[in-house]
């Protein structure tokens, strides 16, 4: 088989890897990266048979509707990762109208009509029952990553790939650790996102965030919680309800719709009803309106978007930036050059015509749902591949020689080594 890596090299984004069996031709995944405009795509690639869709996000669907367009191809993926990924193509479609203008070069390659056609070419899989391709079998496991995320595995003439796509090894509130009850594996293809940091400990950075919520709440501000939709949004909200919710609770943004849509796919949680228990104590948020009456009252409202680039979170910071008893939680990593990253760096929260002096107390907590440097190393540990190739990360590089360093035949694709016969 030939392995031909078209993006996520020594970098986190774009997602995209075509594997070429002699006989079909897949795709792992085909994403956008989002700091771009238009979003960039991976490398172009001619003839697809197949599309395989690890999980709903963006650097790993956004520009899925581009090999449709030109192959017309099958994309195998699961029910919850579909409709995930309808929402987050329609949204990308619609910002990148609103920022693009009248201005041609910088708009997408495919609009809303591209995207619903792309929809009706996915094709649903069970986690662990296998598909069979000519001389392929593919069987899906369980990432733990986001609802519907996946690991790939490739049996191909008597040889087993495993692509990781984005993974967990630990439990969330939301969602159990990917599945480990794999066979043995010869070539692994691994994110390397978290390959050089490490987690700092989950239930003190819960008991903290709760902390931070409840002191807000007790100072008569707002606590304005800033998540990414999907998984995200989901596993605070969780949090919260797992120490107790006695205040004003609000889910704003993109995260109703994709916490409507999580909670549709119950089987896929660590706990079938959690989320349903959780949502009984939630207001969805409803207009400008409603969001300028909320914010009079003590509350804490989970909204978007993870990196303060747009979203309900905007108008929010907007209104309460002078207040010092409100609070402005981050939950995740700020991307350099991201409004919440200069938020940071600088005290003052800048976007497109705003630069404001944030006077609300702001934090970032670490709630990821990535494999941590030391998960990462255990897995690969585990399943003790013949070969590994490392994507997904900032310094696949320095991931691989590691790796070496350990008695792995370990390879970082590169723009100018990228094609491996294995």
């Amino acid at each position: 088989m030939q392995l031909n890596f078209l993006g996520a090299m020594n970098r986190v984004t774009p997602s995209g890897i075509l594997v070429d069996t002699g006989k079909t031709r897949f795709v792992l995944d085909y994403g956008a990266d989002v700091e771009h405009m238009p979003p960039k795509p991976p490398m172009a690639v001619d003839k697809v048979d197949y599309i395989l869709l690890s999980h709903g996000h963006l650097d790993h669907c956004g520009s899925l509707p581009m090999l449709v367009k030109k192959n017309g191809c099958p994309i195998i993926s699961n029910a919850c990762t579909k409709e995930l990924t309808e929402l987050l193509l329609l949204d990308s479609v619609k910002i990148n109208m609103m920022e693009a203008g009248d201005i041609e070069e910088a708009k997408l390659p495919f609009d809303k009509q591209d995207v619903k056609v792309t929809v009706k070419k996915f094709v649903d899989f069970k986690y662990r029952k296998p598909l069979s391709f000519k001389n392929t079998e593919i069987i899906y496991y369980d990432a733990g990553h986001i609802p519907g995320s996946a690991m790939i595995l490739m049996k191909i003439d008597g040889k087993t790939l495993l692509y990781d796509g984005n993974f967990n090894t630990i439990d969330t509130r939301l969602l159990a650790g990917c599945d480990q009850d794999l066979p043995k594996i010869d070539y692994l293809i691994t994110e390397s996102t978290y390959a050089q940091r490490e987690h700092p400990d989950r239930k003190s950075q819960e008991k903290e965030l709760v902390q931070l919520v409840n002191e807000t709440i007790s100072n008569d501000g707002v606590a304005l919680i800033s998540t990414f939709a999907i998984g995200r949004a989901q596993e605070i909200l969780l949090i919260l309800d797992s120490y107790g919710i006695d205040y004003p609770l609000y889910i704003d943004g993109m995260a109703r719709k994709s916490t409507t849509i999580i909670n549709k796919y119950k089987n896929l949680l660590k706990e079938p009803r959690s989320l349903d228990d959780a949502l009984k104590k939630v207001t969805y948020v409803n207009g400008d309106g409603m969001r300028s009456k909320i914010i009079k009252r003590p509350c804490a409202i989970i909204t978007t978007s993870g990196m303060l680039s747009g979203g309900t979170v905007v108008p929010y910071i907007q209104k309460l930036h002078a207040d010092k008893n409100s609070s402005l939680i981050l939950t995740g990593f700020q991307v350099p050059g991201t409004p919440g990253h200069t938020l940071l760096q600088t005290g003052r929260f800048v976007h497109e015509n705003s630069d404001l002096e944030v006077e609300m107390f702001v934090k970032r907590f670490d709630m990821s749902a990535h494999a941590g440097r030391k998960e990462i190393f255990s897995f690969i540990k585990n399943i003790n591949p013949e070969k590994v190739f490392c994507v997904h990360g900032d310094d696949t590089k320095g991931f691989a020689e590691e790796l070496k360093g350990k008695g792995f035949d370990a390879v970082a694709p590169t723009v100018d080594n990228k094609i491996f016969n294995i």
